[in-house]
């Protein structure tokens, strides 16, 4: 038989196993593993991870209150802008009234003057058919005179006699 099995025939073994042999050890260990990693941990780690936590925090903080400040300029440069468009749109339309009143002018002024162009021509045409009136009118005494008489002579043959057409004609028309 080997070595092994005498030992583990006689009852040693592996010693974390062995209780009673080795217990006091292992608790001693176990202290002493557990202190040094306590000692560690609070004094090296947690301190650098307490650091980044807290810096990373002060960032945050430091972010949001950028973010905050960047808003409020956002949104008094959009105040800002709307009023700049208000403004534009009140000048837009104050110069569109204005060119609207200066062609309205303009057109008020062209009719006038085209209105009294037309009247002036309207007076000369009815002054001319006034004129022509008279004038036929006058020819029209003469016409029909002379119209009577070529009737009155080939109706019957004979030429009427002037003095007695001029007096029918002047009844006729002061009839009609």
């Amino acid at each position: 038989m080997s070595t092994e099995a005498a030992e583990h025939a006689s009852g040693g073994g592996f010693p974390p196993f062995d209780q009673i042999d080795t217990f006091p050890s292992q608790i001693f260990w176990l202290a002493v593993t557990f202190g040094v990693l306590y000692f560690a941990v609070s004094n090296f780690l947690l301190p650098k991870l307490r650091g980044a936590i807290e810096d990373r925090e002060a960032k945050i903080v430091s972010d949001v209150a950028e973010a905050a400040a960047t808003s409020a300029k956002a949104d008094e440069a959009v105040k800002a802008f709307e009023a700049d468009i208000a403004r534009a749109r009140a000048n837009a339309r104050e110069t569109a009234a204005q060119a609207k009143s200066a062609v309205d002018a303009d057109i008020a002024a062209e009719t006038a003057k085209v209105e009294a162009e037309l009247n002036r021509k309207l007076s000369e045409a009815e002054a001319r058919i006034a004129e022509v009136r008279t004038a036929a009118m006058a020819n029209v005494a003469a016409v029909a005179e002379d119209t009577a008489s070529a009737i009155v002579e080939k109706l019957t043959g004979v030429q009427a006699d002037a003095t007695l057409l001029k007096k029918a004609v002047t009844a006729a028309a002061a009839q009609g």
